[in-house]
C-alpha cells in the first residue's frame, strides 16, 4: 500500500491502551440474572466474536431490552474505573511515538473515564486531542469529524484499535489501522477483517511506523 507521511496517531482507549475487558465482563455478569442470560467467562471463544456476534449469541435480547441493558451497562461500568491499569509497555511506546507524531484519542468511553485513566497512569500529557462518547458502532462518523476538525487528510493519520468494529470504521473512512492483538478481539478474528497492520506487543507500533515513515 502506498502510504503518505503519517502526521498523527489516533488511539482507541479500552483494550488498546487500557486493560478494561474484565470490567465489561463483570458488568455484564452483574445483569445476567435480571436479563436472563448465562454468566460470561473470558475465553478464546468470546474473544473470537465481534461485538454484534457476542450480542446475538450470548445475550439474545430484543431491541428494547438491549437498549435498556446497554444503558445499565454504561452506568455500572462508569463506576468501576478506579485503579484501571494501562497495558505493560504502552507508556514507553507512547513516549517514543510522541517524539515524531501528534497523538490523539478516539473512544466510545466517557470524557471523565478517559481523563481518569490517562491521568492515573501518567500519560495524560502525551495526547494533543481527544474525542469521547463515540458510538460503539459509529466510529467512522467520528473519524470524519476528527479529520475535519484537526485538519488532517485520511492518509495522514493512523488509527490503533483492538476490535473488528474499529477495523470496519476505518475501512469506511479510508483511514489505515493497526490492529493490536492484546485487546478484546483475538488475532484470528482481527486477521479475518482484515487490518492494514498488526501489532502483537506495544513496541511493534514503533517498528511499524518506522516502515511507513
Amino acid at each position: 500500500m502506498t502510504q503518505k507521511k503519517i502526521k498523527a496517531i489516533v488511539f482507541d482507549l479500552d483494550g488498546t491502551i487500557a486493560d478494561t475487558f474484565h470490567i465489561g465482563i463483570e458488568a455484564a455478569n452483574s445483569l445476567a440474572g435480571k436479563y436472563k442470560y448465562e454468566p460470561i467467562k473470558d475465553s478464546p471463544v468470546i474473544r473470537d466474536l465481534s461485538f454484534k456476534e457476542f450480542l446475538a449469541s450470548h445475550l439474545k435480547l430484543g431491541r428494547i431490552r438491549l437498549i435498556l441493558w446497554a444503558r445499565e451497562i454504561r452506568r455500572i461500568i462508569s463506576k468501576r474505573y478506579d485503579g484501571v491499569k494501562i497495558f505493560p509497555g504502552i507508556q514507553d511506546t507512547l513516549k517514543e511515538l510522541k517524539k515524531d507524531y501528534s497523538l490523539g484519542i478516539l473512544t466510545s468511553n466517557t470524557t471523565q473515564n478517559t481523563l481518569k485513566i490517562l491521568e492515573d497512569n501518567g500519560i495524560g500529557d502525551l495526547f494533543s486531542f481527544m474525542y469521547t462518547h463515540c458510538s460503539a458502532f459509529g466510529k467512522s462518523r467520528h473519524l470524519k469529524k476528527l479529520l475535519k476538525t484537526e485538519k488532517y487528510k485520511r492518509e495522514e493519520i493512523l488509527y490503533v484499535g483492538d476490535e473488528i468494529r474499529d477495523i470496519d470504521s476505518c475501512r469506511k473512512t479510508g483511514v489505515p489501522i493497526i490492529a493490536v492483538t492484546w485487546g478484546a478481539n483475538s488475532e484470528k478474528t482481527l486477521k479475518q477483517a482484515p487490518a492494514n497492520y498488526y501489532a502483537h506487543k506495544p513496541w511493534d507500533l514503533v517498528d511499524i511506523l518506522k516502515t511507513i515513515k
